[in-house]
C-alpha cells in the first residue's frame, strides 16, 4: 500500500513509519519544516522508492495534498508532546479536504481509549476541586483552553465521523470556481483506533490526563502501530471505533 502519515515526529507516527516500511509499504510522511530526522538518509534518493518526506507548515493545505497524492490510505496519529492539541481539529479538517481533492477515502485515526465519552460538558465541580490552578480559565470563560487531551481527541473524532472538511464546513469558501472536485459522491471510509487505558486518580478523573497517562504502561507503541497496519491491510473495521490495551510487550 501507499500510506500517508500525519503526526510528525511523534513517537507513534515514527513507530508506524518504521513498521510500514518493514512491511514493504510506501510511506508519505508529513513533518514540520524545521524537524530534524534521526536518520537523515531517509531524504536521500536512495529511499525515494520507499518513503516520501514532505516538509511544511501545518496550516498549508497544498502540503497536505502533496503528502496524500497517490496514496491508498491516510493514518493520523497526533502526539500532544509534538503537536498542540488545540490544532488537531483544524488539521483533521485540512487532511479530509486534501483527501477529498485527491480522491482518497480510507483513513485510520488513532486517538485514545475513552475519547468518545469526553465532551465539552465536563463535571465542573470535580474538575475545579482537583485542578485549582485551572479555575482561572473558567473565570474568564476560556473554556477551550482547559480542554484536555482526551476531549481534544473526542473533537477530532467528531470531525472524522461526520466527514467534516473545510469545504463542507464553510460551504465551499476559499475554493476556486474552476477547482472541480473529482467525486461528488466522495465519502470517508474511516476507522478509529483508541489505544491504552486511562488510570484512576485525579490526573485522569478530571479529563486532564497527560499523554503519558494515556499510553503509559498499558500498550506499546509498536503494538498500536501493528494494529493500525493490520486494519489497513485487511480493510477492517470501516465505520467502527475500537479500543485495545494490555499488549504482551507490556503486560
Amino acid at each position: 500500500m501507499k500510506i500517508a502519515i500525519f503526526g510528525g515526529l511523534g513517537t507513534l507516527a515514527s513507530e508506524f513509519v518504521v513498521q510500514a516500511m518493514v512491511a514493504s509499504h510506501f510511506v508519505s510522511w508529513f513533518i514540520h519544516t524545521d524537524d530534524e530526522l534521526t536518520d537523515t538518509s531517509l531524504e536521500t534518493p536512495a529511499y525515494r522508492d520507499t518513503i516520501r518526506i514532505v516538509r511544511g507548515s501545518s496550516d498549508i493545505l497544498s502540503k497536505y495534498q502533496e503528502t496524500i497524492a497517490g496514496c491508498d490510505a491516510v493514518v493520523v496519529a497526533f502526539d500532544a508532546r509534538y503537536t498542540q492539541p488545540s490544532s488537531w481539529v483544524h488539521q483533521q479538517r485540512l487532511i479530509q479536504t486534501a483527501m477529498r481533492r485527491e480522491s482518497v477515502q480510507r483513513i485510520l485515526v488513532i486517538t485514545t481509549h475513552g475519547a468518545g465519552d469526553s465532551q465539552r460538558r465536563l463535571d465542573w465541580s470535580t474538575w475545579a476541586k482537583l485542578n485549582v490552578d485551572q479555575v482561572r480559565y473558567m473565570l474568564f470563560g476560556q473554556v477551550d483552553m482547559c480542554w484536555s487531551i482526551v476531549a481534544q481527541y473526542t473533537a477530532q473524532e467528531d470531525v472524522v465521523t461526520s466527514s467534516e472538511t473545510l469545504e463542507t464546513r464553510d460551504g465551499g469558501s476559499g475554493v476556486d470556481s474552476d477547482d472541480k472536485l473529482p467525486h461528488r459522491d466522495w465519502a470517508l471510509q474511516w476507522t478509529i483506533l483508541r489505544p491504552g487505558l486511562l488510570t484512576e486518580g485525579p490526573a485522569t478523573g478530571t479529563y486532564l490526563a497527560s499523554h503519558d497517562h494515556i499510553f503509559g504502561g498499558h500498550i506499546s507503541y509498536a503494538d498500536v502501530s501493528d494494529c493500525a497496519i493490520k486494519a489497513l491491510e485487511e480493510n477492517m473495521d470501516i465505520g467502527e471505533c475500537f479500543s485495545v490495551a494490555y499488549s504482551a510487550r507490556v503486560a
